[in-house]
């Protein structure tokens, strides 16, 4: 009986290794030729993958990472694949795409040709760009950072790390981050912080968009085991480039809140209104800065304000990473008698993009 097993089992892995091998052996799928000419003359062949913050992202066989060019020394872009783009006034559309500034209508220099029509604009009113990913996983976009630092004279540690990611279609567009902070020192209490967002955003017409918004907040310096916001408003871009977004939002929210003081654990539920800014600039070759300012005017818990900020300065370095300066903070007019108003942050790291 074994030898007659044998050749079967021999003749299964051979059928199972063999589309495993087929597959190694065939030809990897062509590459798409798509070019881009600088003002200065200089070519480019490969796959023009996306425009975000003012830089149009170029995969090639000879760069071992996708090259970053000034959308504003672009001179044309010629392309077969299809994208989504976004214009600074709101306007969404999806289909193939050519820049000529050699074009007739130079004021109108950027062609987006959908299934039933061709639009003509300027291309400085173009603002993102993005190809169309096989895959959920490939079609998200985020970041990863870590710092760490430690001081001998009174072996006091600090960790952070802060990570984000977002999924965008033209019609919506889902994100989250998680920062976590840790601090402790040699004979003395440990500090920790943990902030979970996510937001999901519903594009409407134009330049407004509807929100939902979720925060998860724990902050050993004030006390507070967890609060946790849930709501959602109104917002809308109040300035769109290339280069900038500035965007404004108000809504409702529900917070649930319980803290663990000195003297007692008091919890509390509040209905309380948001009113919020957010500011991002790119400066090309550099980095970008991006800052979040939000208040909580109490509504069910009249004279009580509640605001915090987010603020981010990321450098570029080579492939994908970057330096990350980060400054946050969190205040509570109102807290339980024993917690602290306001706790602030300010972290370095590195970190790296995809």
């Amino acid at each position: 009986m074994t030898f007659g097993i044998l050749p079967s089992l021999h003749a299964s892995r051979i059928f199972l290794l063999a589309p495993l091998l087929l597959s190694l052996c065939s030809p990897a799928q062509a590459k798409r030729k798509d070019v881009v000419v600088m003002n200065n003359g200089d070519h480019f062949t490969g796959e023009v993958k996306r425009l975000q913050d003012g830089l149009l992202y170029l995969e090639t066989d000879y760069v071992s990472s996708n090259i970053g060019l000034d959308w504003n020394q672009v001179q044309s872009v010629q392309s077969t694949a299809t994208y989504r783009i976004v214009l600074n006034n709101g306007q969404r559309f999806e289909g193939k795409i050519e820049k000529d500034s050699d074009a007739k209508a130079k004021t109108e220099d950027f062609m987006i040709r959908e299934a039933s029509e061709e639009v003509q604009v300027p291309a400085a009113t173009v603002v993102i760009i993005d190809s169309r990913k096989p895959t959920f996983w490939r079609q998200l976009q985020g970041a990863i950072d870590f710092g760490y630092s430690f001081t001998s004279g009174n072996s006091q540690t600090t960790l952070d790390a802060n990570t984000n990611a977002a999924y965008k279609t033209p019609g919506w567009e889902a994100a989250t981050s998680f920062d976590s902070t840790f601090g402790g020192q040699s004979g003395a209490s440990k500090t920790n912080r943990e902030d979970l967002e996510s937001t999901l955003s519903k594009f409407l017409n134009r330049n407004s968009f509807l929100v939902g918004y979720s925060d998860f907040l724990h902050s050993s310096r004030q006390d507070l085991n967890l609060r946790m916001t849930l709501g959602g408003g109104y917002g809308r871009y109040l300035k769109r480039t290339t280069n900038s977004n500035l965007s404004w939002l108000g809504g409702v929210v529900y917070i649930n809140e319980s803290f663990d003081t000195t003297t007692a654990q008091p919890s509390d539920q509040n209905m309380e209104a948001v009113l919020g800014l957010q500011y991002t600039f790119n400066r090309f070759n550099f980095g970008e800065l991006d800052s979040q300012l939000q208040a909580f005017p109490g509504l069910t818990d009249a004279g009580r304000i509640r605001a915090k900020t987010n603020n981010s300065l990321t450098i570029k370095l080579r492939n994908n990473f970057h330096l990350a300066f980060t400054f946050w903070d969190n205040f509570d007019s109102e807290p339980p008698a024993t917690a602290k108003k306001n706790e602030l942050g300010v972290s370095s790291g590195i970190g790296w993009s995809f």
